[in-house]
């Protein structure tokens, strides 16, 4: 996906230029310059560097591939730590997403899956850093913009720190179905194993668990 569209838009923002301007400035149609905009057409292969010179960035860029490229990387990077999960190298796990972390600090995914593979190496010091992980997605989004299966597995991460009422007052939020505040609430009360707990851990996070507990409503 090109993001060619949204940059033109955005790039044309930041230069305080109206689409009339850039239409003129081409000598295009100013419905030429909209319909480039909403993603209707592509500019011709010719305006694409002339665009490019006019916002001061690369043809790449102003096509998109910077992000296309880091999507392929992160992509890549939760494969080998998904992987690592599945076949039990927790520390290879851990090294994955800790390096990812360094090359993508703000990126809640990333954070959210190192600190579940923390959890599941079962050492006081790792599941610390947990901890610190989930105080730190919870606090930068207010809670309001993480994903509910991170916000499941974050619930499990406290309950296991012995948390419980930080892992309560997290369920609460949580909507229905898998990630259902009921239901995790329920499976708090009956209060799961540090092995129960690591296995929906595993089920949220990669679908699947040698010991998959099942929770009952």
């Amino acid at each position: 996906m090109l993001y060619i569209a949204e940059n033109l838009k955005r790039l044309r923002k930041a230069k305080n230029l109206t689409q009339k301007d850039i239409a003129e400035m081409l000598g295009i149609s100013l419905q030429s310059v909209s319909k480039w905009e909403r993603g209707d057409t592509m500019p011709d292969v010719t305006f694409l560097p002339p665009l490019a010179n006019l916002y001061n960035v690369s043809v790449d860029t102003l096509l998109g591939m910077d992000r296309i490229n880091e999507q392929q990387a992160k992509s890549a990077i939760f494969i080998t730590g998904y992987k690592n999960l599945r076949e039990g190298c927790i520390d290879a796990a851990i090294n994955a997403f800790s390096k990812a972390l360094k090359t993508y600090p703000d990126d809640e995914s990333i954070m959210s899956k190192l600190a579940i593979s923390y959890a599941l190496s079962n050492n006081p010091v790792a599941l610390t850093k947990a901890l610190t992980l989930c105080e730190c997605i919870l606090t930068d989004n207010q809670g309001d913009k993480v994903p509910y299966t991170t916000l499941a597995a974050l619930c499990f991460i406290y309950l296991k720190a012995g948390k419980k009422d930080k892992a309560i007052a997290l369920a609460r939020k949580l909507p229905c179905i898998r990630e259902s505040c009921e239901v995790i609430l329920a499976y708090m009360e009956k209060y799961p194993s540090a092995d129960e707990i690591n296995s929906y851990l595993r089920f949220i996070t990669i679908g699947e668990s040698e010991n998959h507990v099942e929770i009952e409503t």
